[in-house]
């Protein structure tokens, strides 16, 4: 066999782009991203939860026949970019090291960035995205690679079209002369410190209040690769899709420095600064569209939170029925929707098609509901009417059994867990009075396990109310199942001012109150009577981060103040923290897709159609990682990547990687390049004998 392998043995030590290493160096090649998946923790230290990454997909050549060892110059580049076309460029050439001494190599190798949103990478030569960040150019032959470091920091300076070319220069670039704001300096109101934002969001408007005296205004986001300054004369900014985009992008995983400083064109020039709010992005976009009540529909709308709009989805505006519709739930895959229909009627309709599926027959009417929740096919539909639970077959409403429940106990907002074990419900026990479908008092929170043949077990009470003002509702599981975000009011549930968020775990334990997403309003902290109810969660496919959405009559920003609104709002959870004590939940967030003049609450949140999945590999680790709303069906459990054993032992979709190449004695037809020629069977000549 013709190709010596001995350069697959070679290991030579790699220092890589972190902490106090170097770049530029020597060694076998590494097939993981290298890129620092973590967001900023809340204390503003790094190392904190991951929301994902991407995969590393690249494609390496074999290396020039003596090849021993590479690097790339220069070793490092950083680039200063203004986020407008044409975008910045650099040239990295890759030096190989033979045993009759150095060439050029740079045609000769695989080019790749680890993170590859920063730009494009064409034989050595990088061009910018127009977006900030830091990563590593790797070339790469055969299990040889070098690295270069790269900075692209976004410095980006805009301005209303009122203002003249040039105002900037009212505002120092360096902030250590700047007044902190007083009684009449500025104060950022929106986003609240420590928000995290999915980076998918549709743009936010800045808020912020000022003395009357001050006329201008610069808003400054700033972190390690990332300077923004615009400057206007408005109390408020919203950047363009484009510029939230280079915003997001630049920090995605990451945080910035949000202030806001002001001055008075006509008072001599002092500049006054309010106080920096940290705002984080996630690293990953967010999956699901939302599907939430308003008053003003009288039914149930429809909006990605990357959308700018809602729509309203059932009743169906095209059809003429101006039914109300009410108390919806919709199944994980979002494939399905079941409302109260005209009352307190059951509806069941695909989604997005609104075909009728329960009842059959548009002109019956549907059997009495309240509230509901389906199973992770969607193919049973479990709902309660008035403390009692039914199971029904969700393509066409048959009974399947009504849930047996201890005598004179009675169970309401069911929400049936991802991976299907558990069921959890607001619960009544013996004695209790009967249950409405509009509101509950009293109620704890209890579980109840799934069995064969479509059974349930007992309630098992797993926080417990404390008394007949103490009202637990809404309870609602985790893409992995292993937590439940529940209402808690003091009083009955409904339209109830003093209704928090809290967690707990489905094993029970000590309850969470969710402190930062429940009381930090604006730029203030122990905000109470704020109404936080009904609680839902994102679809996820990976661990780290999750969100939650739900209701609120807090103010937004200096744009909804007193008016005492329902308002969906979202924040983040990192589970982490539970571990380590501490409050799990970000500051929250308003979605922008709705209206102001309407009362909107019961915000469901499900996987979209238009939502593109990041993964087609389901993992054995509770969440559903392929999008079909479905839990660890068929799934892989990851491990060591073992070589030539032709499996995907990692699951990652990739068979073998960074096992270098190992001759063998060849085959020519097990469809493997066992001599290390870079050739297969039939395409290597050794075979063609």
């Amino acid at each position: 066999m013709s190709r010596n392998c001995n350069a697959s043995h070679i290991v030579m030590t790699a220092l890589f782009l972190a902490g106090c290493g170097s770049s530029g160096t020597v060694g076998l090649r590494d097939t993981g991203s290298g890129a620092d998946d973590a967001t900023v923790s809340l204390d503003g230290g790094d190392g904190g939860p991951s929301d994902g990454g991407a995969e590393d997909r690249r494609v390496v050549p074999p290396p020039p026949e003596g090849l021993r060892a590479l690097r790339v110059e220069p070793p490092s580049v950083t680039l200063v970019e203004d986020g407008a076309a044409p975008f910045e460029t650099a040239g990295f050439r890759a030096i190989g090291t033979f045993d009759d001494g150095e060439r050029d190599v740079t045609d000769r190798v695989g080019w790749s960035l680890d993170d590859e949103r920063l730009g494009a990478l064409d034989a050595g030569r990088f061009t910018s995205s127009g977006i900030g960040g830091r990563t590593r150019v790797v070339a790469a032959a055969g299990v040889l690679s070098a690295t270069a470091d790269l900075e692209v920091r976004l410095e980006v300076r805009r301005r209303d079209e009122s203002l003249p070319e040039g105002i900037e220069s009212a505002f120092p670039e360096d902030t250590g002369g700047d007044a902190e704001a007083g009684a009449d300096g500025p104060v950022l109101v929106y986003p609240s410190h420590e928000t995290m934002l999915p980076r998918n969001l549709a743009p936010i408007v800045v808020q912020w209040r000022a003395g009357a005296a001050l006329d201008l205004f610069e808003v400054r986001f700033e972190s390690a690769t990332t300077r923004w300054r615009t400057f206007t004369t408005a109390r408020s900014w919203r950047p363009s899709r484009d510029e939230w985009r280079l915003l997001t992008e630049s920090n995605a995983g990451g945080s910035v420095a949000l202030s806001v400083r002001a001055l008075s064109r006509g008072g001599g020039g002092r500049v006054f600064r309010s106080r920096a709010h940290t705002v984080l992005f996630s690293l990953s976009e967010v999956l699901g569209a939302l599907y939430y009540w308003s008053t003003g529909a009288q039914g149930v709308m429809r909006a990605h939170i990357s959308a700018d709009t809602a729509s309203k989805f059932f009743t169906d505006p095209a059809s003429g029925d101006r039914t109300c519709v009410a108390c919806h739930t919709v199944s994980r895959d979002g494939r399905r929707l079941a409302v109260g229909y005209g009352g307190e009627r059951l509806r069941e309709v695909t989604i997005p098609e609104r075909e009728l599926l329960v009842p059959p027959d548009p002109a019956a009417r549907g059997p009495d509901y309240g509230w509901g929740t389906f199973n992770p096919g969607a193919t049973r539909l479990l709902y309660a009417h008035r403390g009692a639970l039914r199971l029904i077959d969700a393509d066409g409403g048959t009974t399947v059994a009504d849930v047996s429940l201890p005598a004179g106990a009675f169970a309401t907002h069911p929400d049936w867990s991802p991976d299907g074990r558990w069921v959890v419900i607001s619960y009544a026990p013996p004695g209790a009075r009967r249950m409405d479908n509009k509101a509950v008092q009293g109620t704890s929170l209890a579980r109840m396990a799934v069995l064969d043949g479509d059974r349930f077990g007992p309630p098992e009470v797993i926080v417990p109310s404390r008394g007949a003002d103490d009202t637990i509702s809404f309870p609602a599981f985790s893409p992995d199942s292993r937590l439940v975000v529940f209402a808690r009011s003091v009083g009955r549930s409904k339209d109830n001012p003093r209704t928090t968020l809290w967690l707990v775990s489905i094993d029970g334990g000590e309850p969470v109150a969710l402190v930062r997403a429940n009381e930090r309003v604006g730029e203030r902290d122990a905000v109470r009577d704020v109404g936080n109810a009904m609680p839902t969660w994102a679809p996820s496919s990976r661990p780290g981060v999750f969100w939650v959405a739900f209701s609120s009559l807090r103010d937004y920003g200096t744009t909804l103040v007193g008016a005492m609104r329902d308002q969906i709002w979202g924040f983040a959870v990192d589970p982490s923290a539970l571990g380590r004590g501490t409050d799990p939940s970000y500051a929250a967030f308003w979605m922008p897709f709705q209206q102001l003049d309407e009362g909107n609450h019961r915000a469901f949140w499900a996987l979209a159609s238009e939502d593109v999945c990041p993964s087609d590999r389901e993992l054995c680790d509770g969440l559903d990682n392929d999008c079909d709303g479905i839990v660890d069906e068929a799934c892989c459990i990851p491990g060591a990547e073992r070589c030539d054993d032709g499996v995907d032992n990692d699951c990652d979709g990739v068979v073998d990687e960074g096992c270098g190449c190992l001759p063998t004695e060849g085959n020519c037809s097990d469809g493997r390049d066992d001599d290390c020629d870079m050739l297969v069977d039939g395409a290597d000549e050794d075979c063609l004998i």
